[in-house]
């Protein structure tokens, strides 16, 4: 199977290199090109580093020269990997899947993800509820409240909300332009899968890996405030092609 993985990191350090070993293990049996977009780490990614933990699986980087964040780099590897000059050899790429590269996500994930997609399905959204995550109290209040708002926004009743893993399918991932550069992106994301009524949309069982560090990284209750005024300054009452 042909998958692009679209990947953002800023400042992933020994993280990166590990995720980045960890999916190609996964994917032996795939065909798989990382579309890695380096979002303004200081110091910037070093490529030498990534060589031995991603050999034999194809790696496509770019750098944003300053840190404009997720939704940025999103966007920016989802753009790349619709570039007819990245296609791989057997044809187009059959599933485009959203993964972060801080080791929250497995590589096991990524396929289960991207053989939905195979299956029939257009959206093939991680349910971290329904997997093996071992979901912190405070941070399942944090996600109930954004599973509300959004459900309230977009009218999309999904079990996760702002789960980084995700896969279109090639007619989805057309439709997906990201506006939003920060943690906005994954509400803009479910707003559009939500006015397209003709997707074929599932939710797959994923297991989200929680430590100290993704913890103090990840997404608070202060940034929920940041995100409504982003939403509310960008598309939210747009009107979008379906």
């Amino acid at each position: 199977m042909r998958i692009a993985v679209l990947m953002p990191a800023f400042n992933e350090g020994g993280r990166l290199a590990r995720t980045l070993a960890e999916l190609r293990s996964a994917s032996a049996d795939a065909d798989v090109t990382v579309f890695l977009v380096d979002d303004g780490s200081a110091p910037p990614i070093d490529e030498a580093s990534l060589i031995e933990a991603s050999s034999g699986m194809r790696v496509v980087i770019a750098r944003h020269a300053v840190n404009l964040g997720q939704g940025a780099a999103i966007e920016t590897a989802r753009r790349l990997a619709l570039d007819p000059r990245w296609r791989p050899a057997g044809g187009a790429f059959e599933a485009y899947v959203t993964m972060d590269s801080d080791g929250q996500h497995r590589g096991d994930d990524v396929l289960a993800l991207a053989r939905a997609i195979r299956a029939g399905a257009d959206v093939a959204l991680g349910d971290r509820f329904a997997g093996k995550s071992d979901v912190p109290r405070s941070r399942r209040v944090l996600l109930g409240l954004a599973r509300a708002f959004e459900r309230a926004l977009t009218g999309a009743r999904l079990a996760d909300a702002h789960n980084g893993l995700r896969a279109f399918g090639p007619r989805a991932i057309e439709r997906m332009q990201i506006r939003q550069n920060r943690m906005a992106h994954a509400t803009e994301i479910t707003r559009r899968i939500s006015q397209s009524t003709r997707l074929v949309v599932v939710e797959v069982p994923v297991s989200v890996r929680y430590t100290d560090e993704s913890l103090a990284k990840g997404q608070r209750a202060s940034g929920a405030v940041a995100i409504v005024v982003d939403l509310f300054h960008g598309f939210l009452f747009r009107s979008e092609p379906r």
